[in-house]
């Protein structure tokens, strides 16, 4: 069955050796949930990656023709979550603001009327890019079909205000929450993760912006991301070489396998020197490499971050503590190195690798701690799925709960073109569909309130010791 990523996969062969700011984002420092701005992230509940890859304009985009296809077990999800009580007594979540804030929405000129309401609006973003992928499309239809019982348009039934909002690109991520803030948004679907721009603990310049929209009262569920098995997270220390960091496989590599032929991965390497604001530039910085088992080189990452001091007019400059490879690559054994360029790390910096791609086991020891950006953060409620074994994850730390702090148990989503996807942009997708559901019968819920009530097996089935984190499910109306 295909893993369905909460934020990268595509069709097209791209081959990315190293690229400079501008190359990535489309405009200097312009970041970007995805590692390459040419490349699409995968929709978790899309029934399939469309044959165009990459930035296009916002009209181009949602003109895309996109099957037609519609979600044909809902009834199974909504009996299962619980909401059919809810649906009997007229429940369907009238009122409720939702904002599906994502990368693209392919096709949504063909689903306005069809599957969503003909006038489901698409908020005008700072900058005219989207990705042509149908993720939020998708996620928009599961939450109207789950909200209102049906999976096409009912004038009929009243169910939540459903609001697309475009975040390609940190600019028009940006102003995203700030229409949710002036929107006055009940509950934000963020069913994608970043790679990199976070120091792993909540914090950076993105979950910054997150922070503005919690505490102005929204509720933010997010995807937990679905790299727990391909990601891998170490203290940056340095061999006695002087350029090569320590890493597990023969002292300086991380292996990782592919199952399959022409499985496109994405690669980043972070580390945590990133700001709570935007505008800063690291001095820190390391490099990128990706061999094949026979080492030989297949893609280098090798931006120069020399802090503020340094040559913006270079292509290859970077503010940011990243370097990303984008290739597709064949099934097999795969090493990647990391190389040190600067010397100033210290006793507390920490680097993390993460790739992107069907199927992609890092051998290793895999990181505990595999949330992407910003599903770690304290605020909001990070959503997992129970029935694949990729989920990321994230331990306990002082004053903050373990991520996922809620799971679905079948994030499994069907559609009428026979195709079958699971994971946690589905399963984020199913909880803002009940949460919407919950807040129209009772009013809205903060993120403390729905912890308390998934804690009294209202929101939730408890945790037990077979299943540590708590499942959702509506408890019967009152």
């Amino acid at each position: 069955m295909p893993r369905l990523s909460a934020c990268l996969l595509v069709t097209a062969a791209v081959s990315v050796a190293c690229g400079s700011d501008k190359d990535l984002f489309g405009r200097r420092n312009e970041p970007s949930t995805t590692p390459v701005a040419q490349v699409e992230p995968e929709s978790p509940a899309t029934p399939a990656s469309t044959a165009l890859d990459g930035k296009r304009t916002v009209a181009s985009v949602i003109e895309q023709e996109d099957g037609n296809s519609y979600l044909v077990n809902q009834q199974a999800l909504i009996e299962s979550l619980g909401l059919g009580a809810y649906h009997r007594l007229g429940k369907h979540g009238k009122k409720v603001k939702v904002a599906v804030l994502d990368n693209g929405f392919s096709g949504l000129k063909y689903s306005l009327g069809k599957r969503l309401p003909p006038d489901t609006e698409l908020v005008k973003s700072a900058l005219d890019q989207m990705d042509s992928t149908t993720h939020g499309t998708k996620l928009a239809e599961i939450v109207y079909a789950l909200a209102t019982g049906k999976s096409r348009y009912d004038e009929d039934i009243d169910g939540p205000e459903i609001i697309l909002m475009n975040t390609y690109g940190f600019s028009n991520f940006k102003q995203a929450v700030d229409e949710v803030i002036k929107r006055k948004i009940d509950i934000v679907l963020y069913a994608q993760v970043w790679q990199y721009f976070g120091n792993f603990d909540g914090r950076g310049f993105i979950n910054t912006e997150v922070n503005r929209a919690t505490k102005a009262g929204v509720l933010w569920i997010n995807a937990a991301g679905n790299m727990g098995r391909s990601t891998y997270n170490s203290a940056v220390n340095i061999n006695a070489d002087g350029v090569s960091v320590t890493l597990p496989h023969e002292g300086r590599f991380v292996r990782f396998t592919v199952p399959k032929d022409q499985t496109r991965v994405a690669i980043a390497l972070s580390w945590n020197d990133n700001r709570d604001t935007s505008n800063f530039a690291t001095d820190q910085d390391l490099d990128l490499v990706l061999e094949d088992a026979y080492h030989n080189q297949l893609g280098v990452g090798r931006l120069r971050q020399s802090g503020p001091a340094g040559n913006k007019s270079d292509p290859l400059y970077s503010a940011y503590p990243r370097e990303t490879v984008t290739t597709m690559v064949n099934a097999g054994t795969y090493l990647l190195r990391v190389e040190a360029i600067s010397r100033n790390f210290k006793g507390a910096s920490q680097l993390r690798l993460s790739i992107d791609g069907e199927g992609i086991v890092v051998l290793d020891t895999p990181s505990d701690n595999s949330v992407g950006i910003p599903a770690d953060n304290a605020t909001v409620l990070t959503v997992g799925a129970s029935d694949v074994d990729y989920s990321g994850k994230m331990p306990a730390a002082a004053g903050t709960k373990a991520k996922p702090e809620l799971q679905v148990i079948s994030s499994e989503v069907k559609f009428s073109d026979g195709e079958t996807h699971r994971g946690t942009s589905a399963a984020s997708a199913i909880v803002a569909a009940g949460m919407a559901v919950f807040q129209g019968t009772y009013g809205k819920q903060s993120r403390a309130q729905v912890i308390d009530l998934m804690a009294r097996g209202i929101l939730a089935t408890p945790a037990t010791r077979q299943a540590t984190t708590p499942s959702f499910k509506l408890g019967a109306p009152r």
